[in-house]
C-alpha cells in the first residue's frame, strides 16, 4: 500500500504540473519517473536479494551451529556426571540390579531426553544398555559403528561427541571412558550415550531460523563438483547452493572423522518464483493505485474520505497508546464514518465496564486475597520500562506446606497459607504490593524506600510468623531480597538474585528440606571428631558477635552462619588417624591436613546450595601476610569472612584442650593475636575481635 506521503507528493506534482502546462503533460511525465524507478527498483532488487540470501544464510548456519554445540555441551556434562561416578566403575566390574533399578528405568533415560545409555568393557562389549526410543539391536549397531574408528574409545582422550547416521535417522553420540570421581585408577570400561536429533529439536530450530532443515547421508559423488555451483567458504566448511533455488547444503564429519553427513537448508523466507511474483504484484498494484489516485485524490479521497478516516485513525491509535477505554471520538454526519465512529464508542464502553471486572478477576488470588502472579509480573514489566523508580524485591517460600497438606489435609495447609497472607497484609504499609507468586511463594515490592526498612520489615513478619499462636506449629518462612541498583534495573536478573538469597535464607531454616544436605555433612564430620561439633558451635557464636559488631547485613551474617557450621567440613576426607593423632604431625601428614581447605572447596562448589562459600571454605587458612595456604592470598585478597574464621578458630583452638595439647591461658592467647596481627591475622578483626571479648566478658 503507498503511504500518504507518496499520495501527497504526488498530488503536488500534478497540481504544479496543471498549473504551467497541461493535465496530459504531468501524467506522461509522473508515469515515465515511476517507469525509470521500477526499472532501477527491479534490478537493484535482486542483486540485494542474492547478496542478503548469503549473508543469510551464513547466519542461520551459525545459529545451527550454536544450537547443536548447545546439546553437545549438555550431552558432555551428562557424560561427566554419570562416567566419572564410583558408582558407575563399580557396575562394570560387577553388572547389579540394584545400580540399574535406581540408574537406569527407562524413565530415567526418557527424562535425560536420550535414546540409549551403553556401557561397555575395555574388550570393547556391552555389559549392559537401556534404551528409549530404540531397540537392543540399535545400540549394538551404534557400537559396531563407534569400533570403525579407535579414537572413540582412546583412554587418552577425555571425551568424544559427534553425529552417526543409523537406520534413516541422525544421532548425537558422546563416549567417554569410565573412572572412579578422583580419577585415580585407569578407566575399565567406556559410557556411550546415544541423543537422537528428532523432529522436535528440528522444529525448534526452524522456529528460531526460517528454514526447512533436512540431513541426509553425503552422496557419493560430491554435489559441490557440479558446474551449476555456488559457493560459500567458512572457516569450518563450505557451503553450497544454486542462485536457482533456495537450497543451501554443508557437508559436516561424522564422529568417525567422515564426511559423511549433509545438513540442507531450505530458505523459506526466499523463493524465486515467490520474489518475481510479488514483486510483478506490487509494481502492478502500484500503477493501478496510481490511476486512481490521479483521477480521484482531488475530487474525492481528500475532501470526503482521508480527513475523516484520519480522524478516526488517530484516535483508534490514541487509544492503542492509551490503553484508555473511556475515550471517545466523535464524528458528525449520518454516513458509514459516524455510524462506526458511534460503534466504536459503544464498544469501548462495553469493553471499559468488562475490563474493570476482568481485571479485578484476573489479577487476585483467590485463597488469599493478595494479588496474584499476573498481577506482579505485569507490575515488573512496568517498572523494567521506568529507569528512575527504586525499587525491593523480597522473596519468601513457606517451609512445611507439604507436609501440613500430608499430614493434616489441604484445608489445614491453606488455612496456613491464609494465616501467611494476614501477617504480610498487617505488617507491610499500604503503598506495598503484596502477591501469591505461586503454591508456597510470596513476592512483595516495595518502591521508593530504603534497605533499613526492608530488612526491618522481614524481621518484623519473621517474628509475627514464629509467635503465631493459631496454627499447630511455629510457622517458618525463609526470606531473600535484592534492590533494584544492584543489577542495573534488569528485573529479571534483580528477581533472580532475590530468589538465589532466599534459599540461602532457607538453608539455615531447620524445617527446610534444603538443610539435610547441611546436616548431612555435618554429621559425617562430627562422627568422625567429636571435638569438630563442640568448636564449630563455638566458633559460630563468636562469628555472629562479631559478625553484628561490623555490622554486616543480613545476607552476610546468613553467609558468615554457614562458613562457621562448614568452615571444616573438608575434614571429612582427612584419615582418622592423622586428624585424631595425639602426638607431633610429620611434613607429610600435615600436607595432608592442609588438603582440607581444597576438599571443602570441592564439595561446596559441586552443592548448589553451598557454591556461594566455596571460595571463603577455600581461603580460611590463607594468611594476612601473603605466607598461608592454600593459594598463598595476600590482605584484602582473602575474603573478609574467610578473615573473620581464621581470627575467631584460632583463638578457640589455642584457648580449648586437644588430643594433642593443652589448652593456653586466654591472656596469653590475646598477646598471641596481637604479636600476629598483621601477619596471620587482619589487624582490625584483631582489634575488634578483642574488644568484643573484653565487652562480652569471655575472657574471664
Amino acid at each position: 500500500m503507498i503511504s500518504l506521503m507518496v499520495i501527497y507528493s504526488l498530488q503536488g506534482g500534478i497540481i504544479m504540473t496543471i498549473k504551467y502546462k497541461t493535465l496530459l503533460i504531468g501524467i506522461l511525465s509522473v508515469i515515465s519517473i515511476i517507469g525509470v524507478t521500477i526499472i532501477i527498483f527491479y534490478f537493484s532488487y535482486f542483486g540485494y536479494i542474492n547478496k542478503d540470501k548469503e549473508q543469510r544464510m551464513i547466519r542461520n548456519f551459525e545459529i545451527f551451529d550454536y544450537i547443536l554445540r548447545k546439546e553437545e555441551d549438555n550431552l558432555q556434562n551428562l557424560l561427566v556426571d554419570w562416567g566419572r561416578w564410583d558408582d558407575t566403575y563399580n557396575f562394570i566390574n560387577k553388572p547389579n540390579q540394584k545400580y540399574i533399578d535406581s540408574n537406569l528405568s527407562k524413565d530415567i533415560v526418557e527424562n535425560l531426553n536420550l535414546e540409549s545409555i551403553i556401557y561397555i568393557n575395555n574388550d570393547r562389549k556391552i555389559v549392559y544398555s537401556e534404551e528409549s526410543g530404540m531397540q537392543k539391536e540399535d545400540s549394538q549397531a551404534i557400537l559396531d559403528k563407534l569400533l570403525l574408528n579407535n579414537e572413540n574409545f582412546d583412554k587418552a582422550n577425555t571425551q568424544r561427541i559427534g553425529m552417526l547416521f543409523l537406520s534413516g535417522k541422525i544421532y548425537m553420540v558422546g563416549t567417554l571412558p569410565i573412572t572412579l570421581t578422583d580419577k585415580q585408577v585407569p578407566s575399565n570400561g567406556t559410557i556411550i550415550m546415544t541423543r537422537e536429533i528428532n523432529k522436535k529439536l528440528l522444529n525448534y530450530i526452524e522456529k528460531i531460523i526460517p528454514v526447512n532443515l533436512v540431513f541426509r547421508e553425503t552422496e557419493q559423488e560430491g554435489f559441490y563438483k557440479k558446474d551449476d555451483m555456488n559457493y560459500i567458504n567458512l572457516d569450518n566448511g563450505i557451503i553450497t547452493y544454486n542462485k536457482d533455488n533456495s537450497e543451501f547444503n554443508k557437508v559436516v564429519e561424522n564422529i568417525n572423522g567422515d564426511d559423511s553427513i549433509t545438513i540442507k537448508m531450505i530458505d523459506m523466507g526466499y523463493n524465486s518464483e515467490k520474489i518475481t511474483y510479488f514483486l510483478k504484484n506490487f509494481i502492478f498494484r502500484f500503477l493501478c493505485l496510481i490511476a486512481i489516485i490521479l483521477v480521484l485524490d482531488i475530487i474525492v479521497v481528500n475532501r470526503y474520505i482521508l480527513k475523516r478516516l484520519s480522524k478516526l485513525t488517530n484516535f483508534i491509535k490514541k487509544v492503542s497508546e492509551t490503553k484508555d477505554t473511556k475515550l471517545i471520538v466523535n464524528i458528525p454526519g449520518n454516513d458509514e464514518f459516524s455510524e462506526l465512529a458511534d460503534a466504536t464508542n459503544i464498544m469501548l464502553s462495553t469493553l471499559n465496564s468488562a475490563n474493570e471486572e476482568i481485571s479485578f478477576l484476573s489479577y487476585c488470588d483467590k485463597l488469599t486475597g493478595l494479588k496474584n502472579r499476573a498481577y506482579m509480573d505485569k507490575m515488573l514489566s512496568e517498572l523494567d520500562k521506568n529507569e528512575e523508580t527504586s525499587y525491593f524485591i523480597i522473596m519468601g517460600d513457606l517451609n512445611g506446606l507439604k507436609l501440613t497438606n500430608d499430614a493434616l489435609g489441604h484445608a489445614e495447609g491453606d488455612k496456613l497459607i491464609r494465616i501467611v497472607s494476614t501477617i504480610l497484609k498487617e505488617n507491610c504499609a499500604s503503598e506495598d504490593i503484596i502477591s501469591r507468586w505461586g503454591g508456597d511463594e510470596f513476592v512483595i515490592l516495595i518502591k521508593n524506600d530504603d534497605e533499613v526498612y526492608v530488612s526491618k520489615l522481614i524481621d518484623k513478619i519473621r517474628r509475627k510468623c514464629e509467635n503465631e499462636a493459631d496454627f499447630h506449629f511455629k510457622i517458618s518462612v525463609a526470606w531473600g531480597y535484592a534492590a533494584s541498583y544492584e543489577k542495573s534495573s534488569n528485573i529479571e536478573a534483580i528477581m533472580s538474585l532475590a530468589e538465589k538469597r532466599m534459599y540461602r535464607n532457607k538453608l539455615l531454616e531447620q524445617k527446610s528440606a534444603r538443610s539435610a544436605t547441611i546436616n548431612s555433612l555435618l554429621r559425617t564430620l562430627h562422627e568422625k571428631n567429636s571435638e569438630t561439633e563442640e568448636h564449630t558451635i563455638r566458633i559460630k557464636n563468636l562469628s555472629m558477635k562479631l559478625g553484628v559488631r561490623l555490622g554486616l547485613p543480613t545476607e552476610k551474617l546468613d553467609e558468615l552462619a554457614l562458613l562457621s557450621s562448614l568452615h571444616d567440613i573438608g575434614k571429612i576426607g582427612i584419615p582418622e588417624h592423622i586428624l585424631m593423632k595425639p602426638s607431633k604431625l610429620t611434613p607429610e601428614e600435615w600436607e595432608i591436613i592442609k588438603t582440607h581447605s581444597d576438599v571443602g572447596y570441592r564439595i561446596a562448589s559441586s552443592t548448589p546450595e553451598l557454591a556461594h562459600i566455596a571460595n571463603k571454605i577455600l581461603a580460611h587458612h590463607e594468611r594476612y601476610d601473603g605466607t598461608g595456604y592454600p593459594n598463598k592470598l595476600k590482605g584484602e585478597e582473602i575474603p573478609l569472612l574467610a578473615r573473620i574464621i581464621n581470627v575467631i578458630d584460632s583463638f578457640d583452638v589455642m584457648t580449648h584442650k586437644r588430643i594433642y595439647k593443652e589448652a593456653f591461658d586466654k591472656q596469653y592467647v590475646i598477646e598471641e593475636l596481637k604479636r600476629c596481627s598483621g601477619t596471620q591475622f587482619d589487624p582490625f578483626l584483631v582489634k575488634e575481635f578483642i574488644t568484643l571479648l573484653e565487652q562480652e566478658n569471655i575472657l574471664n
